[in-house]
Formats: structure tokens, sequence, C-alpha cells
């Protein structure tokens, strides 16, 4: 039996235990923001250190996603996961313990880098355990999860922190890791391939212009929604309460994307609900530029373009590329989407500085979304082997 068989008769297990593995990633992503003043009270932090901790988790991905990706398509799945499972185990613990910033810095780089080899390969895995069934079902309950950790974490985070204090808070995020360790172990089985194919591939570099359109509208995407996400509540005011315009968004991409996933599943494709939602993406911050949507409504849009665009995004790698090479692809498309996240809000921010005008941060925005509808037009399965 080869392993992709034994993914797809056991898919649901191998989704459930990717649900709690990337649960565990967003909630000790999104813990930073909710624990700002226990922090910078023990340690005295300045606003930069803490965006370096906000940060760190992302930073290995820029550097590493596209050598993690290609070696997760040759690793065997289980070693590759029991590394990434115990890296984010060492850098919860370490962040729950630190005596000093340098050892939270240091204990959220490691969760990051284990926290990477897991998304890509959880990826990977999903694209090969639900390969030609309700691959885009799957892809919408996982991409589903990364808002709902965040909901999570920022509903229950003054229950927690009243129980067990900030530090027990951040063990309590490093048991859900250890409980991803089984559950990972008794989903996906021991064999030495992740691939359906026993052909020995030499690692390539080779991108087909598909997989590079996808790459460039999913960073531009990431750019405005993340630099939404920062100054949306400043730009709502008293209208309506920053909590309520992050969670807004979220709220909509938690619920939503499972129902674009069966929808993707119904049609013909990913590739029209992909640009579905860089349109919706535009919409919004156009409207929201023009100053004729106010927040709430906007945010509401956002969070359909965050349903729509991620679950259709990763549902596409492995219709892009040859089914061993599908590791890279999420790795090349990773490096984009964190170098999205990373500058996106820098010149959100820049502009609003030099000018003092949400007009203008939000007309940028919208060209850089319409921009993302240029690249995914050309996204086609068909340039699989360009």
């Amino acid at each position: 039996m080869t392993a992709s068989i034994d993914l797809a008769s056991r898919r649901w297990w191998v989704l459930f235990a990717s649900v709690v593995s990337f649960f565990a990633i967003g909630a000790t992503f999104f813990v930073v923001p909710p624990l700002i003043p226990e922090l910078v009270a023990r340690f005295g932090l300045s606003h930069a250190q803490v965006g370096l901790l906000m940060g760190a988790i992302s930073f290995p991905a820029v550097a590493l996603a596209i050598p993690v990706g290609m070696a997760i398509d040759h690793w065997p799945p289980r070693r590759a996961g029991l590394l990434g499972l115990a890296l984010m185990l060492i850098g919860a613990v370490a962040f729950a313990v630190a005596p000093s910033f340098w050892v939270l810095f240091v204990g959220r780089l490691i969760f990051g880098v284990g926290g990477l080899v897991i998304n890509l390969l959880l990826a990977r895995l999903l694209t090969e355990a639900f390969a030609g069934r309700e691959v885009a079902l799957a892809m919408g309950i996982f991409m589903g999860t990364y808002p709902a950790s965040m909901i999570t974490v920022y509903s229950l985070q003054p229950v927690f922190l009243g129980l067990l204090g900030w530090r027990g808070e951040l063990l309590l995020l490093a048991g859900l890791v250890a409980l991803a360790i089984p559950l990972f172990m008794a989903a996906v089985p021991r064999t030495e391939h992740v691939a359906s194919t026993e052909a020995v591939v030499r690692p390539s570099f080779r991108v087909n212009r598909s997989l590079v359109a996808l790459a460039v509208g999913w960073m531009l995407f990431f750019g405005v929604h993340v630099s939404v996400l920062t100054f949306g509540p400043e730009w709502a005011g008293d209208e309506t309460p920053a909590l309520l315009v992050v969670t807004l968004v979220m709220w909509v991409a938690m619920v939503g994307s499972p129902l674009v996933g069966i929808l993707i599943d119904r049609s013909s494709g990913p590739v029209g609900w992909l640009v579905a939602g860089h349109v919706v993406q535009a919409t919004v911050v156009a409207g929201m530029a023009a100053g004729i949507l106010p927040a709430a409504p906007a945010m509401l849009g956002m969070g359909v373009a965050a349903a729509l665009l991620p679950t259709a995004a990763y549902a596409l790698p492995g219709l892009l590329v040859e089914p061993e090479r599908v590791g890279f692809a999420f790795g090349f498309i990773t490096v984009f989407s964190n170098i999205g996240t990373i500058v996106g809000p820098v010149l959100a921010g820049s502009l609003l500085d030099a000018s003092g005008s949400f007009p203008v941060v939000w007309t940028a925005s919208a060209i850089a979304a319409a921009l993302a509808i240029g690249a995914a037009i050309f996204v086609s399965p068909s340039s699989k082997r360009d």
C-alpha cells in the first residue's frame, strides 16, 4: 500500500490532527497582543521589542520556506512532523519560562521554525490525502482554524490570565503543542516517502508562470490584509470598537472558509474563486478610500475576501506543480505571503506618517489589490509543466 493510499483512507483523521497543530500555531502567534501589559510590566519592553516578538514567528519563513518546502517533498512525513512539533514545543516552553527579552525572542524564533515545518508539511499532506476529493473543503477547514485561534485567544485571555497567570497561560499553549504530537503520530502512517510516486526526483527551483502569479497575488493580498488589520481600528475611530473591527474579519473568515471549500469542490475549480476574492478585497478597500464604506461593512467585506482567497490559494498548488513538488510550491508562496505581511504594514504606516490621510493609505492598498487581480488572471492549472 502506498503512502498516498494510507493517507486517503484516514484523511479526516489527518485533517483533525492538522487542525489541532495549526490551532496551536495560530494561538501562540496571537497571544502576544493581549499579553502586552504583562510583558511590558515584567520586562520593560519597548513598542519595537513587542513588534519583534510578534514578527519573530514569521521571520524564519522568509529565509527558510523554500528549502524547507523542498525538503518536505523528500523527508519521511512522520519524522518531519515530529521535528517540527518538537521545535514548536521547545520554543513555546522557552517563551513561557523566559527570564529576559532575548529568551522570549529566541523562543519565538524556534517556535517559528517548527511552525514553518508543520505548516508546509500539513498543507502537503492534506493535498495528498484529499487529492481528487474534497480538497478545497479540507483546506477551508484548515485555513479557518487560524482566525478561530485568534478569536479564542482574544476572547478567553482574561479568563486564563486570571486563573493561571501569564506564564501559566503560555504553558497551557505549550501543552496544546504536546497534545498535537500523539495526534499527529496516530494520523500519519509510517512510510519513507511523502509523494505518491516512487521515483527519485532531483530538487529543483523551477517555477511556472501560474505559480509565480499565485505567489505575487498572495503577497499583495497579505500586504493589504495585514495593513487593514493593523490600521483599521485607528481608521474606524469611535464608530466601531477596535476589537470588533478586527474580530469581524476573523469571524467571517472562520465561518466562511469551510463553506467556500464546499463550493469550490462542487464547481469547476479554485481559480475563479481566487479571482473573486481579489476582486472583493479591491472593491472593499476602494470603498474605504472613497469614504463610502463604513467600518463594520468594510470589515465584513474583508472577512469575505479572507474566506475566499486563502481557501482557493491553498487548493491550487497541487494543481500547478507535479505531485512530488507540492511542498516546494507551498514553500514558494509562503515566502511571498510573509514578505507581504512584513512589508505591507510598513509601507502603509509610512504613507500614513507622511500624509496623515487614511484615504491615501487605502487608495494605495486598493491599487495593490487591483494588481493582485491582474496576477490572479494568469493562474491556470493547465500550465503545470510550462
